[in-house]
Formats: C-alpha cells, sequence, structure tokens
C-alpha cells in the first residue's frame, strides 16, 4: 500500500490559476493553519535536507527537499530521480521549489489518505507532501513545479521516457518518447 499512489491526492492551496482541486473546497478550510502545524512538526524533528535541481542538474530549478531523517529513503528517492547539488561547489543557491515531508500527517489530518498539497506564489512552489511514496511529490509534484515555471517563463515542459543507444561503432543516438505516465510509452 505504502509504494501506490492514490489517485486524486493533488490539492491546490493558493489562489494562483489552475484546473485542480483546490484545498479549501475538498476540505472545507483554508490551508495555512494545516500549513504552520506541518512546519511547527517539521522544526522539532531531526531532519534531512536536500538541495537540488528540478529537472536536472544541467538546466534544472535550484530547489529543496526537507526530510525527517527517519524517512531518509524519501530523499534517497528523490536524489535517485532528480541528482544531489553540492552546495559547497555550486554558485549561490535560491530555491524556487521546497518538497516539505509530513507523512504522520497522512493518518492525524488526512484519514489515511496521501495527500500532496501545492502552495505556490510568484517566486516559491512549495510542495507539501502527507505520504511516504515519492512519486505524488518528488516525481510527479517536481513535474508540476516544472509546469508551473515553465508557464512563467515561457518554456516547455516535456514528459517524456528517453533512452541512449551507444552502438559497436560508438555513435550515440537518443530516443525520447513524450507521453503522459501511465499512457503505455515502454509498451510503443
Amino acid at each position: 500500500y505504502l509504494r501506490r499512489r492514490d489517485p486524486d491526492c493533488m490539492r491546490i492551496a493558493d489562489d494562483l490559476p489552475t484546473d485542480k482541486p483546490r484545498y479549501r473546497d475538498t476540505f472545507g478550510a483554508e490551508f495555512a493553519p494545516v500549513r504552520q502545524e506541518t512546519l511547527d512538526w517539521l522544526a522539532s524533528q531531526e531532519l534531512l535536507v536536500v538541495p537540488f535541481r528540478a529537472g536536472g542538474l544541467t538546466y534544472g530549478t535550484p530547489s529543496l527537499a526537507i526530510v525527517p531523517a527517519n524517512a531518509a529513503f524519501f530523499a534517497t528517492a528523490l536524489v535517485d530521480l532528480q541528482g544531489f547539488v553540492d552546495l559547497a561547489e555550486s554558485e549561490p543557491f535560491a530555491p524556487r521549489s521546497i518538497i516539505y515531508v509530513a507523512p504522520p500527517f497522512r493518518h492525524t489530518h488526512f484519514d489515511g489518505r496521501q495527500v500532496v498539497v501545492h502552495d505556490r506564489s510568484e517566486t516559491l512552489h512549495e510542495i507539501f507532501s502527507y505520504n511516504l511514496y515519492p512519486g505524488p511529490s518528488a516525481k510527479k509534484g517536481v513535474f508540476s513545479v516544472l509546469l508551473d515555471i515553465g508557464e512563467q517563463e515561457g518554456w516547455v515542459t516535456a514528459h517524456a521516457s528517453a533512452v541512449r543507444v551507444t552502438t559497436p561503432y560508438e555513435n550515440e543516438t537518443v530516443i525520447m518518447h513524450e507521453g503522459a505516465s501511465g499512457g503505455g510509452k515502454s509498451e510503443m
């Protein structure tokens, strides 16, 4: 059960344009008190702070994940998906997105359901991940960050699978197949 994504788990907490369900419409209240409770809870935990670039190390957007130490596997999965930025070797790092991981809230606030809340502003895209499975936040959530920033800055975010093939003659070919998750790209 931990390794699957609950369908329809994304909620939007802000008033920016969206076609996704809003937190207040689903839960009948504003997100701000739960946001503050989450930050207070995180402040009482031993934390891992993971710097990464949403979308990849070369052109990605500076981002952070703030994860309780007892959920370190979430941070490991995120690093596997997005990479890790060594701040000692990086230029000044101003995060454009932050993922906050608070798994107990799934049970204390959301009746055991996975919930991922996006709270966006013009300069910061916050993702509050109330689950342990990294798919809705470390993968889908980061994709949402890229869609949001791309829309603001006028560039396209491809949702794709890619493979690089090296022939016996050392020629390289990169094949990218765009399509939504679960759309059967690997079967085509």
